[in-house]
């Protein structure tokens, strides 16, 4: 890797770092405060309704984000012709969904869902105005520009959110946040990118995309299907309410690991399309940065089982106790899921369209057929299943990029066990010291946490740990960075 490329690329984690962090403590927060003027069933309306939404704004996409990325020289008629072509099919998916709505409304057995899904399937004909956009900033690695208009976005859309919640306007706050979060996205997106279409369409360049975003489409929305079927049968199985404790749970134990695998598969992709010919600068890349999301990604979801009941009851409150189970059980599949991204952005960046359609096929079909079996047999049953999903994906990865880079599963597990063998050590002191100190639930937790950290660094300091001292490192640059850029200014 290239000096230039190599700061680009760590300029660009910092602001991925930054995007995705505000993202998720923008959540964070607007469901803390949520949590307390809606009921679990509006959260449970509104993820009925995402399995619909999701596929269509796949739809929408059709891959062609992903496939500018990973040309080499896009033209300017290749991105002109893709917006063209992707605000026409999102006009036609949002009427499909608007003739749809009452039918699949009778499917939930809720009428007020109709009005929901056609109001809120708005956000495709937002959402095609922003894939080339995407794509450029993207393939320069211009995240800082994303990152100012991710969070600025985000912010407007809680804040009206939670205006309309304390309105008392129930799933309709929900609705608000998502159209007016996409529409200054939108706003924001085409300010910070100077690129305009021009009245130009080419059959020939959509095509030519469409061979390898094709592919990567039909991943997305049997991806999709798998993701979202299980809101679909939580809601059609069980109660709306059920559905929002269980959803609930998902948001926060994917904060942490959510927010480590967006920021690194952010700019890995574009990075790794670079260096597609370069196998062995490639494999090291990789290796580094699944040590490094697994060195902080292990620990903290280990200590979020540990610590679950009063870290639920602190934020949500009472009312959401029943999400406890729910969160410990999905906290557990998060273990390995933040590096399945990653290792599927090996396939992506190769160019291997068709592989990662199979890859993906294999991956959805064994998972959608678990859930099928689970769902009869409890709700427990069913998020059980789940956790242990995330175990086959990685693993069926794993061999595929063992076939591309010789990175395969042995020897991604090698890498991480140690992390995993000193995590769940202290996690499990830390289970013993909370239950011998007789202090306030929430106390303990607070010296839960602190002693957690505190063993853990110092315990791979000792151990040598390689991201450790990767972490070190660019922590000790930046702190000499700033020092100096100090000094320079006096």
């Amino acid at each position: 890797m290239s000096s230039s490329l190599k700061d680009r690329a760590i300029a660009s984690m910092i602001w991925v770092t930054i995007d995705k962090t505000g993202g998720y403590v923008l959540l964070f927060i607007s469901n803390l405060i949520l949590a307390r003027l809606l009921m679990p069933e509006d959260f449970g309306c509104i993820a009925m309704l995402n399995v619909f939404l999701a596929i269509a704004d796949i739809l929408v996409h059709g891959g062609f984000g992903t496939a500018l990325i990973q040309k080499k020289k896009p033209t300017h008629l290749d991105y002109t012709s893709v917006f063209y072509f992707n605000l026409f099919i999102s006009i036609i998916l949002y009427v499909l969904l608007f003739v749809s709505a009452p039918a699949i409304a009778r499917f939930y057995q809720l009428p007020l869902l109709s009005k929901v899904l056609r109001i809120q399937a708005l956000e495709l004909i937002i959402n095609s105005f922003t894939v080339v956009q995407l794509s450029i900033l993207k393939k320069r690695l211009q995240f800082k520009a994303l990152a100012i208009r991710n969070i600025s976005s985000s912010l407007i859309g809680v804040i009206v959110c939670v205006i309309c919640a304390l309105f008392g306007m129930g799933v309709w706050s929900l609705v608000a946040n998502v159209l007016i979060s996409r529409l200054f996205g939108v706003l924001f997106l085409w300010k910070a990118s100077d690129w305009r279409p021009t009245f130009e369409f080419s059959f020939s360049s959509v095509k030519e995309l469409f061979g390898f975003g094709g592919f990567m489409m039909l991943s997305s929305i049997i991806s999709s299907i798998y993701a979202n079927l299980q809101s679909l049968l939580i809601g059609k199985f069980y109660s709306p309410s059920d559905l929002g404790y269980v959803n609930q749970a998902k948001k926060l134990e994917s904060i942490p690991s959510g927010t480590l695998s967006s920021i690194v598969g952010q700019v890995s992709f574009p990075v790794f399309s670079q260096l597609q010919d370069e196998t062995i600068t490639l494999k090291n890349a990789i290796r580094k940065n699944i040590k490094s999301i697994q060195y902080i990604n292990l620990p903290m979801m280990l200590l979020l089982v540990i610590i679950a009941k009063p870290l639920i009851l602190l934020l949500y409150g009472e009312r959401w106790i029943e999400s406890i189970p729910y969160f410990q059980i999905l906290s557990f599949s998060r273990l390995i899921a933040a590096i399945v991204p990653l290792n599927m952005s090996i396939i992506s960046a190769k160019g291997k369209g068709k592989l990662y359609l199979v890859t993906q096929l294999i991956i959805c079909s064994a998972a959608i057929s678990l859930i099928l079996v689970s769902v009869r047999h409890g709700i427990i049953a069913l998020l059980i299943a789940l956790a242990f999903i995330p175990y086959f994906e990685f693993l069926v990865c794993a061999l595929v990029n063992h076939r591309l880079i010789g990175y395969g599963f042995f020897q991604q597990l090698k890498d991480i066990l140690p992390t995993f063998g000193v995590a769940l050590a202290l996690a499990v002191s830390m289970y013993f010291v909370g239950s011998l100190i007789p202090w306030h639930p929430y106390l303990v937790m607070i010296i839960q946490m602190i002693l957690y950290t505190i063993l853990y660094l110092l315990s791979t300091k000792v151990l040598g740990f390689e991201a450790f001292n990767i972490y070190y490192s660019v922590f000790s640059n930046w702190i000499h960075q700033r020092a100096f850029k100090n000094k320079t200014k006096q």
